[in-house]
């Protein structure tokens, strides 16, 4: 309430000082009037015709004061208070009420000035005070009525004309306060409420600025009209960004163009995901109505698919869990039982040739038990424990460990970048690296006689995100493979379980991260892990 009290004084002395030039330029041009009907003779019958001389004397001091006060008031620098103005009221309703009463008294119609007078008080001053101008000019009126009664116009009754003029002004008084008072009401109303819906605009603006979803509004035209941050990473490297901004043409963005013209022609169909720029993100992209009309809108809604696929491999991973885990502990058993049995069997000197198909039956138990291993390591799979890393000291402490544990002479070309930070929890991201080191050491001294590796850890220049690629010397892997490689339980080996690559994958999207296989043309292909971006992961991500 009291907030509301000070905006409505504040909005009131902001519309006093209008209202007041307006007052005082009808009170000069009112009073200028009235002297000029004076002295060329219009209405003498009735201006001054009771005491012409006072009422020539009153029109010109009242011409003066008015003069005066307009050049004093007119000046913007100027802020009236209270009381200047209830004393310039005060002033109006003396000099009228002098004019009326050396005219024709109530009669001459003077006295309807008056209710001017009342009202410009009430509209300038509230409360008692603008009563007690109403009050003040009541007196007057009534009191120039009693004189010219009890003097010489005895004859001329008009008390109670002016007791009617009297309610009247306390009427216009009362009536003027209080649609004074609902104007200024409904004023403040209405800026509280612009004021509100600027406030929302700009909340609006930054919400949008801040999402980690791209927005993108169309106009008819295919016109950008509003595109926020995350749009442009999503659609365009470094180089491109600069024509994604408002007023440029969808047509700068090809792959969306194409996806937008499509959903145009059907609705109905989901949108397929597209990538735009180099840095391998995967888009999913929405489009909805925002107006209708001739001067419709159109909302896009772009996912970065990774998002979603990190949600539902939480999901996946959860409802799996138990299901592999029992299937796996239900194989075990009988396994188990086999490859005792196997043991057994082997240690009977009765054997004989038989003793190569016990190794067959041992070695392939051996290798259905590290698949059931790998399951159930899978299922049992806790939720990471995300932790800000320096890559390069993780790297160097992780490349000494590897050496150490292997007793070939390996060797590890290392290309990374300083001051690279990633999002990882670091056992998960040890046993990524260790399977596709293992992976590209082996199939270097297949094909190439020698333990090799390279390591390159470099970030991107338009995303922020940094990335580790993984090489060998390997024959690389077929076109016709790529993407069959990370699926469960496909291998190329007859060592391998299948199953290395796709456990690699899925704690990766568990870490918010991606790997995926990049063939080069003319040379060996590489594996990358493409990190989140070290600062963009939500605190709950994170936890």
């Amino acid at each position: 309430m009291k907030q509301s009290n000070k905006k409505l004084d504040a909005l009131k002395d902001q519309g006093n000082r209008s209202l007041l030039r307006v007052y005082t330029l009808y009170r000069f041009a009112l009073a200028g009037l009235i002297l000029a009907m004076h002295h060329s003779g219009i209405a003498n019958d009735i201006l001054g015709s009771y005491r012409p001389e006072l009422f020539s004397y009153t029109a010109i001091g009242y011409a003066v004061i008015n003069t005066l006060t307009l050049i004093f008031f007119i000046r913007p620098s100027v802020t009236p208070n209270t009381a200047q103005i209830f004393f310039l009221v005060l002033v109006d309703i003396c000099a009228i009420t002098l004019l009326m009463h050396t005219s024709n008294g109530i009669q001459s119609g003077l006295g309807f000035l008056l209710l001017v007078c009342v009202a410009a008080g009430s509209l300038f001053i509230s409360g008692q005070l603008a009563l007690l101008l109403a009050a003040v000019a009541s007196i007057c009126v009534i009191s120039t009525s009693i004189v010219r009664l009890l003097g010489e116009d005895s004859s001329n009754n008009t008390v109670f004309q002016a007791g009617l003029l009297g309610v009247l002004l306390f009427v216009t008084a009362l009536a003027f306060q209080l649609l004074t008072r609902r104007l200024r009401r409904a004023q403040i109303d209405a800026e509280s409420k612009a004021q509100r819906a600027a406030q929302l605009q700009q909340l609006n603006k930054h919400i949008i600025a801040r999402m980690r979803t791209g927005i993108i509004v169309l106009d008819s035209d295919s016109h950008i009209q509003l595109i926020n941050d995350a749009a442009k990473r999503l659609l365009g490297d470094e180089a491109n960004q600069e024509n994604l901004s408002q007023g440029s043409s969808l047509t700068s963005v090809p792959t969306l163009q194409n996806t937008y013209q499509h959903w145009r022609e059907y609705p109905w169909i989901r949108p397929e995901v597209f990538q735009e720029n180099n840095a391998g993100i995967e888009v999913q992209a929405n489009f909805t109505y925002l107006t209708e009309g001739e001067e419709q809108q159109i909302l896009i809604f772009l996912e970065d698919t990774r998002t979603l696929s990190q949600h539902a491999q939480l999901i996946k991973q959860e409802s799996l869990s138990r299901l592999t885990g029992s299937i796996a502990h239900e194989i075990r058993n009988p396994l188990g039982a086999i490859s005792h049995a196997a043991q057994l069997l082997e240690e009977d000197p009765q054997l004989g040739q038989q003793s190569r198909l016990m190794q067959i039956i041992k070695k392939q138990s051996d290798r259905v038990n590290q698949i059931i291993e790998n399951v159930l390591q899978l299922s049992r799979q806790q939720p990471p424990k995300l932790q800000k890393l320096d890559i390069k000291a993780w790297l160097n402490d992780f490349i000494e460990d590897y050496r150490a544990t292997h007793a070939d002479q390996i060797v590890i070309d290392l290309n990374i970048e300083d001051h690279c930070q990633i999002q990882f929890d670091p056992s998960q991201l040890n046993q990524v690296v260790s399977n596709l080191l293992d992976n590209a050491l082996r199939y270097s001294n297949e094909h190439n006689n020698c333990h090799w590796a390279g390591i390159t850890l470099s970030t991107s220049q338009s995303t922020g995100r940094p990335y580790l690629d993984i090489e060998d010397k390997g024959p690389g892997v077929l076109p016709e493979n790529t993407d069959k490689i990370f699926e469960p339980f496909f291998t190329t080996s007859h060592q391998g379980s299948g199953l290395g690559l796709y456990i690699c994958r899925e704690l990766c999207e568990l870490n918010f991260a991606t790997l995926n296989y990049h063939p080069r043309n003319g040379e060996n292909g590489f594996f990358r892990i493409g990190f989140a971006h070290p600062d963009r992961l939500l605190p709950g991500q994170m936890q």
